[in-house]
């Protein structure tokens, strides 16, 4: 199978800290130059009419476009160790948290578009916009903290796909964009500091040029 991926992305890292928690091997990685674009030429939109980075494609050409049907679809592959869940209540549980953790990232997503510098010469910002996309990340997130229960991890006592997506996400908005959890998000908070100290949790190298720019301003 093949990875198409850029290293630091926010979604790729979900996949990327999945297969290491499955232990999964042999993947052939593509990078993909999103600096360049290549992710909307013809070739790659052949593969993913979204554009969207990741994409995973089997060894029978099949491509799988969203990192969510990603991890579903190598659970389905990889059934050990669980990380979907044992019963049809528990798999349902797992993808409603997926679901909101999806939710919440993509508001902040477009809340760094509106108030990051990074973003500043590629498109008119608007801080009304980035209050309100922060209020609704605020609003979705709240919804997860009380999903997640009082256990270790949204999963249980280990990670789920949820767990996953939730950590890999909130890695990369802390790290690059500096945008961290609501103080109302204590298990959230529990959850992410947990998951940072599994072998799996090592940082991406973000471009240096990235960086300086990225962290949001006041908005």
């Amino acid at each position: 199978m093949k990875l198409y991926q850029f290293s630091w992305g926010i979604y790729p890292r979900r996949v990327h800290v999945y297969l290491k928690e499955k232990k999964i091997t042999g993947m052939e990685m593509i990078e993909i130059d999103v600096i360049g674009q290549e992710n909307r030429k013809p070739g790659y939109l052949e593969k993913n009419p979204t554009g969207g980075i990741p994409t995973l494609e089997t060894e029978d050409g099949f491509t799988i476009c969203q990192s969510s049907s990603i991890m579903q679809y190598l659970e389905d592959l990889y059934p050990a160790p669980d990380m979907r869940g044992s019963t049809p209540e528990a798999r349902a549980r797992t993808h409603d948290q997926l679901m909101l953790v999806n939710e919440a990232y993509n508001f902040a997503g477009i809340c760094t578009f509106h108030a990051s510098p990074l973003f500043s010469k590629m498109r008119l910002q608007n801080d009304e916009v980035a209050r309100g996309m922060h209020s609704e990340y605020v609003r979705v997130l709240g919804s997860l903290e009380t999903m997640a229960g009082e256990r270790p991890y949204m999963g249980g006592e280990t990670p789920s796909i949820a767990d996953v997506a939730f950590f890999a996400s909130e890695q990369f908005m802390r790290d690059l964009y500096q945008l961290e959890l609501p103080a109302t998000c204590a298990r959230l908070e529990a959850i992410y500091h947990r998951f940072l100290l599994r072998p799996s949790a090592a940082p991406a190298a973000y471009p240096k040029f990235i960086v300086p720019l990225a962290p949001l301003r006041a908005f």
